[in-house]
């Protein structure tokens, strides 16, 4: 049987698109961008931005220090937790502090990105 280029471009347009397919293909669904690996009443920290990468469950506690593991990683919170969660710069809450609001996601730019180092629950007072 001979092909012709034409029938060769259809077959390869057609296999090139059963791969991306292909059971066990990551992809976002635009309805859904939030990821699952938050658990409800937790705050977590993500060391990729928009909610990536490895992440850091912490109970709404404030922390005067979150680890050597994760400190100054962080790059997305999300706050499940029902409290103000303050992220700090430094450990033992100080540093410059940035306030997230119950449910809601944060990149973290600029003077924030991979600069966390204790959380504090409730605000930031003052």
């Amino acid at each position: 049987m001979r092909l012709t280029v034409k029938t060769a471009v259809i077959a390869a347009a057609i296999a090139s698109t059963a791969v991306l397919v292909a059971p066990g293909t990551a992809s976002a669904d635009p309805r859904d961008p939030l990821p699952s690996n938050c658990a409800e009443g937790k705050v977590c920290l993500y060391d990729g931005h928009n909610l990536t990468g490895d992440v850091l469950q912490l109970d709404p506690v404030t922390t005067p220090f979150i680890g050597w593991e994760w400190n100054d990683r962080a790059s997305s919170v999300w706050n499940r937790s029902g409290d103000y969660a303050c992220i700090w710069l430094d450990a033992n809450h100080y540093g410059y502090p940035f306030d997230i609001p119950p449910g809601a996601t944060q990149e973290l730019l600029y003077l924030y990105d991979n600069a966390v180092s204790s959380i504090s629950i409730n605000g930031c007072g003052g």
